[in-house]
């Protein structure tokens, strides 16, 4: 998979699936009103609602530090009848608390996982129902109209009502707490100006909680295309760190994996470019975005305004060794120091 990369939430994928955009060509007939008809009236299979998981109560875990603080006291007690020396009282100590470290951690960690999954299941039956409640609503629309003619004036009513469906779906996405201050990229603050030209609603540097975790993610930027309610996550990738050269964003490294996949889950479609195609194409990489929200949602408007750029070259992602050897040629000054000559110029082209 090359750059441009683009992931799509399980939840958007079924509803484009289940409510495919109308097709319309020259004359503005749909393409077949009754396959179309069929496929908006295909039933939605509804999930057994969730059963809460058994899992001990948080003050029963606490139990368990009461029976070692029993514990650390009778068993030095002992070991003084017994005659122990000090030493052999301290191990014996320390190895029971770590069993009883253990038996907490791994106690604790499974009680997450069920609660973790048992609140998957929850957000899957929700969106489950409100596509069932929206089902008959949505398909009856067609129903009730008759003649071709009627259909055809109703194309511009479907796509509406198609994003009112989606914004009520996406009323389930994991919105994001304030914005971090987490440093951000030398590309960025540019790429921000091309970004609010032709999307409405854009945020940098979006910082969203992870759950059970005292740490956060921070999203380069934001994208969120108000009448349908899907919210895009922006990300620019870089080969390495500026300051200590690190590897960074590789194709053989996990690290950006288990972000993708909780952005996902908190029903975020995330696009990602490399730092090289934000500085060199801005306008391309804006069109790629427009595409993105063309293609669920059917508003071209973005779009239109840059059909005519070029489209993004594709680019090879890089493993770590390639990043180490871009770090050592300072690859990324190759792009950047042209693009700080260009400044006026963009400038001209924003304002």
């Amino acid at each position: 998979m090359n750059y441009p990369i683009v992931f799509y939430p399980k939840i958007v994928m079924q509803f484009c699936h289940q409510y495919p955009l109308p097709e319309v060509n020259s004359s503005g007939a749909t393409s077949s009103q009754v396959q179309e008809t069929q496929q908006f009236r295909q039933p939605v299979v509804l999930l057994t609602p969730p059963q809460p998981p058994v899992v001990l109560p948080v003050k029963l875990l606490w139990l368990i530090w009461v029976f070692w603080l029993y514990g650390a006291i009778a068993l030095p007690l002992l070991a003084i009848s017994w005659g122990w020396l000090w030493w052999e009282m301290l191990l014996i100590v320390v190895a029971y608390s770590c069993l009883i470290a253990a038996a907490y951690s791994y106690v604790f960690g499974c009680r997450q996982k069920l609660l973790s999954r048992y609140k998957q299941q929850v957000l899957e039956y929700k969106q489950q129902e409100i596509l069932s409640k929206k089902q008959p609503e949505f398909s009856s629309f067609k129903l009730e109209k008759e003649g071709l003619q009627t259909v055809l004036k109703s194309v511009k009513v479907d796509f509406d009502s198609r994003n009112r469906l989606l914004k009520d779906l996406m009323s389930l996405r994991v919105s994001y707490i304030g914005c971090s201050q987490a440093r951000q990229g030398v590309s960025e603050e540019r790429f921000l100006q091309y970004l609010q030209r032709y999307f409405k609603e854009v945020v940098q540097a979006a910082e969203f909680k992870i759950p059970s975790s005292r740490r956060s993610y921070s999203a380069d930027f934001i994208v969120i295309h108000t009448p349908s309610g899907i919210g895009i996550d922006v990300e620019i990738d870089e080969p390495y760190a500026g300051k200590s050269k690190q590897p960074t964003h590789c194709c053989d490294a996990e690290g950006d994996v288990r972000r993708n996949q909780l952005f996902l889950e908190w029903n975020w479609i995330v696009v990602r470019f490399t730092e090289k195609q934000v500085v060199q194409a801005p306008l391309s990489c804006c069109k790629f975005i427009a595409f993105v929200i063309a293609e669920v949602t059917g508003d071209l408007f973005s779009y239109k305004l840059l059909e005519s750029e070029p489209e993004l070259l594709p680019v090879k992602p890089w493993t770590t060794a390639e990043a180490r050897k871009m770090a050592k040629t300072n690859y990324r000054l190759s792009y950047l120091s042209l693009s700080k000559g260009k400044g006026e110029g963009e400038k001209k082209l924003i304002s």
